[in-house]
This record gives C-alpha cells, structure tokens and sequence, in this order.
C-alpha cells in the first residue's frame, strides 16, 4: 500500500509541476490515449527502426494510434488483437508466447531498442509481462531475415523502441483505469526536453484480482458458472530516458527500465487445487549509448546489461508439506557497435559487432541423481544437493550487409553473419530485393534467408532432462509481397498488402520421453517442418472535414505440417503442429468526429489441434471489444479524456490453451489527463 500511496503522490505532483510551469508558447505532444502522433516524426522514426531487417522482408509497424488506445493492456493483448501472429496464452496476465507463421514461440526474438532482451533461460518471451504503456514504437519481422543482431529469430521478431522529440518543453500525462474482476491501473509520464538535453520519466501500476467468471464444461455434463480462483496479479514498473546532444553530430543516450511482476498459477480446469502456486519476477535492463551521425558515415555504439531473477514457491493447504520452491537468475551483458558507411546516394554499407555474456544462476541446474528416487514405490531416497548451479555463455556476432540502389525504382539487399557461440560456430544470411512502380503506389518485394536457433540454457542444462548434445534448429524462409498504396481522392486513401511465404526448419526442438522413461523427459531434435501460407492487410480511411472513419483487418492462412516421419507409424506426419491455427483473423472500425471517438474491433482464432495426431482440438472462437470516449480540450493547453472499454462484448466463452478459460464480458473505465 505505500507503494501505492508514493505512485499518486509522485504522479499528482507531476500534474502540479506541469501545470504550473508550462508556457502558452511551448510546443505539446497533442497525444490521447486515443491520438495522434507528429506525422513527420513517426514516419522518421519508422525507416530508422525498419533498416535493420532486410528490405525485401515483410515489415508491418502498429500505429500510434493503436498503441495509445492500449496502454493499460499487455503487449500480448496488443498482438492477439491487431496482427496476424499468433499469441497462446493461459490466462489475463498469466503466461502469453507469439509464434510467426506456424513456428514455435522459442523461434520468437525479441528486441528493445536493438537490444536482445529474449531470456537465456527458457528463451522464451512472455509478452503477458510487458504493459503497452513502456514502448513508443513497434515494428513485427516476418520471416528469418532479421539477422543483424544474432540468430533466433527463425519465425520473425518483435522490435520494440523508445523515442523522445526535441524542443517540447514540459509536458506529460497521467492515466487511471477501474474496471471489472477489481483491476485498476495507474499510470505518469513526464517529458521536459529542449534543444541540447530531453527526459521522459514513466511510472506504471497494475493489479487485479482476476476472479472472473467462466463456464466450466469439463466437470459435468451440464456447463456451469463458477469464478477463477488463485489467479491474481499485480505489476510495477519505472523507465527513466535520458537523452544529450553534445555537438550537431553526437547524441549520448542513457535508459534504464525496472519491472516487478507478481502472479498465482492458476490450476487448469478439472484439477482438484489443494496447493497455491506463486511466481514473482524482478527485470532490470538498461543501456547507455553514443551515437555519431556525420555526413556519410555513422555510429551507434551501446552497452547494456540485462538482470532477471524468477522466484517460485508453493503452500499447500492445511500444512501437510512445508512450502517449496526455487530462485532461478540470469545476468546478461551486450555491447554493439553498429557502424554505416553511405559512399553514394546508390549503396549504403553496414557491418555490426555484437557481444553478449550470459552468467546464470538456476537451482533447476543441479545434478541430481534421478535413477535415486523410486517413482512408483513408496520410498524416496532425495539426495543433498549442492548450492544451485552456475554457468556462463559467451557469444560473439558479426554482420555485414549491403543496400544498393542501381535504379531509381529498384532496391537489392544482402546481408551476412557470423557467430560464435561457446564453442559452436554458425553463418547466416538473407537477401531481398524491392520494385518501386506506378510513382510509389505498388511496391513489390521478396526475400530468401537461412537462420539458426542455439538451445536455450534450459534445454542444455536442467536437470533431470537437460541435453549438452541438442542440435540447433535452421531454417530457411522464402517470402514475397505485393502492396499498393493510393489516394483514391481528397476524402478516401486505400492501404493494401498481400504475403505469401514458405519455409523449412530443421532439428525442431521437442522435450520428449527418455529411452521410454516417462518420468525423464529431454530435449531432442525430433521434428522437420514445413510452414506455408498467406497473409493479408487491408485499410481504407476516409476524411470529410471533422469525420475520420477507416476500417482495418489483417487475415493469415497457415498450413505448418511435419514433413519427415521419424518411425513407421509416425501419426504426426504431415499433420498441423499443435497449437498453429490455420485461420486468424481481425477487423478493427474506428471513427472520430471533432474530439469524440469509437472503435470497434473483433478477432477470430479458428480450430487449433491440441494433439500432434490432429485427435484433438479446441473450438474456434470470436471476440468483440468496443472503445468510446471524448477529449475535453481546456484553455491553459491542458486536456481530459474519460473512455470506456468493454472487452468480449458478446460474452463468449473461449480457451486461448485448452483447459484455461478467459475472461467473459467485462468493463473498464479511464481517464487520462494531458499537460
């Protein structure tokens, strides 16, 4: 609760200072949390960040406006409602993981501001513990051909950035939300900048109870209502920016961003709960980074270090065994040092250094002597173990890539890496190539790229199970696009793009029995894949004076089948992995009038095999949510926006993971207050 009390103080005195020291003169970010951004800025900001993919791969940016209309949401909300990427989740605020393109979520990379935040541990990202509110700018990359900082990212990337503006003097927000299942959300920002120094100070907390009512359909015959229990959670979070211009040329940057999440584990359906389960997470990743920009050269130089401690318990009721539990850490340190050499307006040059040492700390690491328990006996002879295990990871990565421009209308792209990881050695690469036709309104493009994905630790080393002989898993992508963009005239602009894509991965990581012991499971390179499909964007916006209305969808078709049998009777061949949906789709309609506004947007997940047969699966399903509020402008520069939120609007009951229900119907309420 102080901790509470000390975030409304911090928060209420910023509203003060920015009230009272804000001048009628001074520039303001005219952002709601249903917004706009400076056009000219965003576009900037958006070819810096999309460089770093291959330019014939396929890029797709979530606009501003979307990211501001949900920023008391998790990132993992974000992308099941407005990409085609898939997110399983187990529940609001519960484990959430993205695959692109029928791959797994272990294929997913993730990167903050060019830095690999992905955890070493289960390499795995959960995107359920990262709220929208901390990221200014995202940008998705499909496909292999992300190899500028490192190998992983086999299925495609989440890229998430900050940004900060020049020359705005003070301004800032502060945000609260209530709603159902007593979830509430507050929220600062505080921005002062001008021309040599900028900082941007943010302050985030959530919790909610998460009692939801849902149906329960496996316990009887009959559905009945009952609430979700030991599913509560709460996250904290802190990001301080800091951003100097030391010359015309040179910009020092400094950002440092702490979460603390909290959670219960909720049991799945039909398991009778006699313990409670607890999970608290502790991230620290900050940076510090110079970049040069001078004519034809440039350099950005950044060091970071990545801190993530994962504490585990569980209590059973009444006693019967003392509580358990774990603390698993991981520290990572990255230097980068990216530099651009423009030799003509025709050919760009890049060559990228990248260093990164994972030390990792893990009690799941010990060497226990499994063949000492007796599983199905009576007897348990449990060994003393030592003090929990520690192991260190060095990776060293190099890449060079150029972007070459022959004619006006054309753009060739190759790019190649190296990396040494302990004692394994590994080279990718990609190339694409784009056509610019009919003055910029049709582009076309394609890309081909081979990646590989190292083991995570967790595969190589926990115990019992951990495997040190693991393949990495490869795989090659082909992909290509067509998108046409054109003003159809004064009132009505047309956004379309199509994408077609095949791809081949190698040494498929599943965690399987050992030998046929089914209380020693292991990681074995046991699944080749092909993954095929199309995937759609569509959006037409029309403007009459004060009206805005567009209307926006995405659709992806995804076939990902084994393609080699690994025995006689291998009932997985040629059958949808689990989990990959063949058919995702979303539509979002939002319309403003003068400084009101309403969004409605709707989400379709088909049938997902839960069962590498195809025996079973779970029932497809659709989401409606709706969004509406006005923006009350005041003299001074200030500014009020109250909204409502009502999220699966026609009460449907779905499971993301079979056997773990998501919410039904429920309500939130906010304000957002600008200076």
């Amino acid at each position: 609760m102080n901790l509470y009390k000390s975030l409304i103080f911090i928060l209420y005195l910023g509203i003060f200072l920015g009230s009272g020291f804000r001048t009628p003169a001074q520039s303001r970010d005219s952002i709601t949390l249903y917004g706009t951004l400076d056009t000219v800025q965003v576009i900037r900001q958006r070819i810096q960040h999309a460089n770093e993919a291959n330019a014939g791969a396929r890029v797709t940016h979530i606009s501003p406006a979307i990211l501001q209309a949900n920023k008391t949401r998790s990132l993992a909300e974000l992308l099941t409602d407005h990409t085609s990427i898939y997110i399983k989740s187990l529940g609001t605020g519960a484990l959430s993981t993205a695959s692109f393109r029928g791959t797994s979520a272990s294929q997913t990379r993730v990167n903050w501001n060019g830095i690999n935040i992905t955890p070493p541990l289960s390499g795995t990202f959960d995107f359920s513990q990262i709220p929208v509110f901390f990221t200014d700018n995202i940008n998705l990359y499909y496909g292999s051909s992300h190899v500028k900082n490192g190998t992983g990212a086999i299925g495609g990337s989440v890229n998430l950035f900050t940004d900060t503006d020049w020359n705005r003097g003070v301004n800032g927000r502060v945000l609260a939300e209530y709603g159902s299942y007593n979830t509430y959300t507050v929220g600062g920002q505080a921005n002062i900048s001008g021309n040599k120094s900028a900082s941007k100070t943010r302050l985030y907390y959530q919790h909610s109870d998460n009692d939801y009512t849902y149906l329960n359909k496996v316990l009887t015959n009959i559905p009945f209502r009952e609430k979700r229990q030991d599913a509560a959670y709460s996250q904290f979070g802190i990001m301080q920016e800091g951003y100097f211009r030391v010359s015309p040329y040179t910009r020092l940057t400094a950002v440092a961003w702490y979460q603390k999440n909290h959670r219960n584990l909720p049991q799945p359906l039909g398991v009778v709960n006699r313990s409670q389960e607890d999970q608290e997470e502790n991230n620290f990743r900050g940076y510090a980074g110079l970049d040069f920009s001078r004519g034809i050269h440039e350099l950005h130089v950044k060091a970071a270090w990545l801190y993530f401690c994962q504490t585990y318990d569980i209590r059973y009721d009444g006693g019967l065994f003392d509580p358990k539990g774990n603390k698993n850490r991981s520290n990572t340190a990255q230097v980068v040092a990216d530099y651009t050499y423009s030799p003509t307006d025709k050919l760009i040059l890049n060559t990228t250094l990248t260093y990164s040492h994972d030390l990792i700390r893990v009690s799941s690491y010990i060497d226990i002597d499994s063949s000492k328990y007796t599983l199905d006996g009576i007897d348990f002879d449990i060994p003393q173990v030592e003090s929990p295990f520690s192991h260190h990871r060095n990776i060293l990565s190099w890449q060079t890539s150029a972007l070459w421009t022959p004619i006006r209308w054309m753009m060739i792209n190759g790019q190649y890496m190296f990396e040494h990881n302990d004692n394994r050695n590994v080279s990718t690469w990609s190339a694409g190539i784009v056509f610019n036709l009919l003055k910029k309104e049709l582009k076309l493009k394609g890309s081909t790229a081979y990646n590989y994905r190292f083991p995570s630790m967790n595969d190589l080393y926990w115990r019992p199970g951990g495997n040190p002989d693991v393949k990495p898993e490869e795989g090659y992508s082909y992909d290509a696009s067509i998108s046409y963009r054109k003003s159809i005239n004064k009132h009505l602009l047309f956004d379309a793009e199509v994408s077609g894509y095949l791809m081949n991965i190698d040494n498929w990581i599943l965690w399987l029995p050992k030998d046929g012991n089914q209380w020693v499971w292991t990681p074995q390179n046991k699944r080749n894949v092909r993954s095929y499909g199309v995937e759609l964007y569509g959006k037409t916006t029309f403007h009459y004076g004060e009206l805005v209305s567009s209307l926006s969808g995405n659709y992806s078709w995804s076939q990902s089948r084994t393609r080699k049998k690994q025995h006689v009777d291998d009932n997985a061949y040629m059958r949808q992995i689990p989990y990959v949906s063949r058919f995702k789709w979303n539509l979002r309609w939002n319309i403003d009038y003068k400084d009101a506004f309403f969004v409605w947007q709707m989400t379709y997940t088909g049938r997902r095999f839960i069962t590498t047969d195809e025996s079973y699966a779970t029932d497809p399903y659709s989401v409606h949510n709706l969004l509406l509020g006005y923006r009350y402008s005041f003299r001074n520069g200030t500014s009020l926006t109250p909204q409502m939120r009502i999220d699966n609007l026609f009460d449907t009951y779905y499971e993301s993971t079979q056997y773990y229900p998501m919410p039904l119907r429920n309500c939130l309420f906010s304000l957002l207050f600008e200076f």
